[in-house]
């Protein structure tokens, strides 16, 4: 059985690009056979949220080069929907804890963006997995 994250690595355009140590950006552009829009909504497909927060947990891990869980979800604004085919790039910002002492969160600002247009902000609180 394919996971939605796996699904969504397959949308992926291009591997991540970091501009800096802890910033980067990604492109996915999910066709509309993709799992995640079956039921949302009949005839009228958008991203849910829920996938939009799992595509920035995966660019963060990314950045961060390990695996991570989400601990809180802070600032989230979902401002335009997401429809089969468009191309969505997700950037992340991740501020990492002064100690690397277990159990240390991980903060990372998310922006995603469509046709240059802001479609969602968020800030993740992440632990290691």
């Amino acid at each position: 059985m394919t996971t939605m994250r796996q699904a969504l690595l397959k949308t992926a355009q291009n591997n991540l690009v970091t501009s800096e140590p802890d910033s980067g950006w990604q492109n996915f552009c999910p066709a509309a056979d993709f799992i995640g829009f079956d039921g949302h909504f009949p005839d009228y497909p958008v991203l849910p949220a829920m996938l939009q927060v799992l595509l920035g947990i995966i660019v963060s891990e990314k950045l961060c080069g390990q695996k991570l869980t989400l601990q809180k979800l802070d600032k989230a604004k979902f401002m335009s929907q997401i429809q089969p085919g468009q191309i969505i790039t997700v950037a992340g910002q991740i501020t990492r804890p002064v100690t690397e002492e277990p159990g240390q969160t991980i903060k990372a600002k998310i922006t995603i963006t469509v046709a240059e247009k802001r479609a969602a902000s968020m800030t993740l609180h992440l632990n290691q997995a």
